[in-house]
């Protein structure tokens, strides 16, 4: 497909892949090659189960609001 047949939206597509695809390239992963303690590990899947199994998330205005953060 040519550029000149793409939608607005795969065009769009198509350059934030890029874009990130070459800041991967010059930038890297500074993690790469790290291992994740386990604990660490452990709370990040407590936290996706919590999530799938429907628990409320805090709303972005009191994350804003307990740090002293303006919006």
């Amino acid at each position: 497909m040519q550029i000149k047949e793409m939608t607005a939206e795969q065009l769009q597509h198509l350059i934030r892949s890029t874009v990130d695809e070459m800041l991967d390239e010059y930038f890297g992963d500074p993690d790469g090659g790290r291992e994740m303690k386990e604990s660490f590990k452990q709370s990040l899947l407590e936290i996706r189960r919590k999530r799938q199994e429907g628990r409320p998330t805090i709303p972005l205005s009191e994350v804003y609001k307990r740090y002293g953060i303006e919006s």
